[in-house]
């Protein structure tokens, strides 16, 4: 009884600590722990034969050819940030024809975040409790919303964490933010806003909680400096980005494919209502974060919970952020699969609750021995690993050979051709450009959810542009063009596409 009083009344200074900092062997077991997460759960790792996912494979192709000289938005389409890109340029540079390089970065991207997800549980408990992140790590990376690896969302993951660690350390201490923590932050958000603005919902959050709780702690001085802090290092991060564009003369193609086509072109409505609209479009949106990623809200619920027990400081500060981000989310009406994936930020707050609660039911006698501690530890880690290996969606294809896949038998008759230059037509980039290690000839080199790529894209069959064009799940009658090969693969779990190669007939 006394116990659950303790755990109801709200939380005291000696209740949490922000200097307590990890140790040597807890880094050790989250670097472990993030790369088991992504080997298991990313298409990216060397246990797949390829990812086959068609959005990781724009990137991909995007960045390849911002390496090869062709110039971004420009010369080659697609609707993400740059520096998104510019991420996937690096992980080019380590492979040019797989997702190695690819797969490194996930894995940094992973651990990152799981320091920050550590630090945010140490605030509250002890050491002991970072041994429980495989729970969580299982439920976010074995999830369908993790997608099948390498999305905006995942690379953004880290960043936004920083920025809820940062937060938070900020309520509880009842101390503004400092100097260099709002640099960071606008570094951090800086960074997301160049490679997807719509994951910006945590940073408004963020924001309008600040400016609240400034005010409310009278430090009306403090908000000037801290917004010339933000300021500087929002101003930072788009420094590489303005550069790139300026330096290029593409300026107008950054602002008329990043951020025209994004917001009144990509979103679709459900109704002439544009409130009704939007009422309909959050409420799907929900619908599909609860079907895809129902244990991250699990979490992120008992995370409020705790936090509305114990601090509606804490409490106020996360359902900002969180409903912010999940409202600037779904907005735009779209829901695909990965789009709940960034909301994980928010579920190590939920480890603190189970936690505290294993803590509350436990008879507590004598501390237990380092042995027994790290072999319950042990026995989580093997555990979630086996929960993500069943329970992601992405294992089915770990058992294929490359030599079963369409890409690798079209990549065979491709190379057969000097030079050979292909088409990925009227459907996303189904990984033909990485296998073959080709740079796409045409600005816009596969199909687009953008309305005018279609109509592009049968002016170069018409003209005949490419040696080749590959289509998915329908045969056309190309005047230019024989179909010459078909393959059928499983491109998602129990989903079967079939794929179409066509050469071009010598005239």
């Amino acid at each position: 009884m006394e116990k659950l009083k303790e755990f109801l009344r709200p939380l005291r200074k000696d209740e949490f600590n922000v200097e307590n900092k990890l140790s040597f062997y807890n880094i050790i077991f989250l670097f472990i722990l993030s790369v088991a997460a992504i080997t298991v759960c990313s298409k990216s790792s060397p246990l797949y034969p390829m990812n086959n996912w068609d959005d990781a494979n724009c990137f991909f192709t995007v960045g390849k050819s911002v390496m090869n000289g062709k110039i971004l938005y420009r010369d080659i389409f697609e609707q993400k940030g740059p520096l998104l890109y510019f991420i996937y340029a690096l992980a080019y540079l380590i492979s040019d024809s797989s997702f190695l390089g690819v797969y490194f970065i996930e894995i940094a991207a992973c651990f990152l975040f799981m320091l920050f997800s550590a630090n945010i549980i140490l605030l509250f408990c002890d050491k002991k409790a970072v041994l429980l992140l495989p729970v969580v790590t299982a439920a976010i990376f074995g999830s369908a919303a993790f997608e099948q690896g390498g999305s905006a969302e995942e690379l953004c993951l880290p960043l936004i964490a920083c920025g809820v660690y940062m937060g938070l350390k900020a309520v509880l201490t009842r101390k503004p933010m400092s100097g260099f923590e709002w640099f960071v932050t606008g570094v951090t958000s800086g960074m997301v806003l160049w490679i997807k603005f719509s994951l910006l919902g945590f940073y408004i959050g963020m924001g309008i909680f600040m400016l609240v709780f400034y005010f409310k702690n009278k430090w009306n001085r403090k908000i000037l400096p801290s917004l010339a802090f933000l300021f500087t290092g929002e101003i930072a991060a788009a420094l590489p980005v303005i550069i790139y564009f300026v330096m290029n003369r593409s300026v107008k193609y950054l602002f008329e494919v990043y951020f025209y086509c994004n917001l009144f072109v990509y979103p679709v409505g459900e109704s002439s209502s544009s409130f009704i609209s939007l009422l309909l479009n959050l409420n799907n949106g929900f619908g599909s974060f609860v079907w895809n990623f129902g244990l991250c809200l699990l979490f992120m619920v008992l995370g409020l919970i705790y936090l509305f027990i114990r601090s509606k400081s804490l409490f106020a500060y996360y359902l900002s952020t969180s409903v912010c981000s999940f409202l600037l989310l779904y907005a735009g009406g779209r829901r695909y699969t990965y789009y709940s994936f960034i909301l994980a930020v928010f579920a190590p707050m939920g480890l603190v609750m189970l936690y505290k609660l294993i803590s509350l039911v436990t008879i507590k006698k004598k501390n237990p021995g380092r042995a027994a501690m790290y072999s319950a530890a042990a026995a989580v880690f093997i555990l979630s690993v086996v929960v993500m290996i069943f329970s992601s969606p992405n294992t089915y294809m770990i058992g294929y050979a490359k030599e079963e896949l369409p890409q690798y038998k079209f990549n065979d008759i491709i190379s057969q051709t000097e030079d050979a230059s292909m088409l990925n037509y009227k459907f996303l980039d189904g990984g033909f450009y990485t296998v073959g290690g080709s740079v796409p000839k045409c600005r816009f080199f596969c199909g687009f959810n953008i309305p005018y790529s279609v109509d592009e894209q049968d002016k170069y069959a018409a003209e005949g542009k490419t040696d080749y064009i590959i289509t998915c799940n329908k045969k056309y009658d190309f005047e230019n063009y024989e179909c010459i090969s078909s393959e059928v693969f499983e491109s998602r779990k129990s989903v079967f596409s079939t794929y179409y190669l066509y050469k071009k007939i010598d005239q």
